[in-house]
């Protein structure tokens, strides 16, 4: 959607909750993916994609399955970081605009 487009919306008391899933590495931003929900979207599909990214992303960095009480941990988290081999940190943000 154009940012013009955004804005009429935006004056017309519409707004969008954004979740964001952030990736670092050393200290710099590596990934960032944005999933925007709207008032009439149903927002429950949209949190599940974001949490299936953020979940896919530690799995890629451990290289193994996540037990299922290591994902409801870091899903209450909303975070993983690992200094071992580096650092890494991955993120659930959420953000309004």
């Amino acid at each position: 959607m154009p940012v013009a487009d955004f804005v009429l919306l935006r004056g017309k008391g519409r707004s969008m909750r954004v979740i964001n899933v952030i990736e670092v590495v050393e200290n710099n931003v590596v990934g960032l993916e944005s999933f925007g929900i709207f008032e009439e979207q149903l927002s429950q599909e949209v949190v599940e994609k974001a949490e299936e990214l953020f979940l896919k992303k530690i799995e890629e960095f451990v290289g193994e399955p996540l037990s299922e009480e290591d994902k409801e941990a870091y899903l209450e988290d909303a975070y993983y970081e690992d200094g071992t081999r580096g650092y890494y940190y991955v993120c659930i943000r959420w953000s309004d605009i």
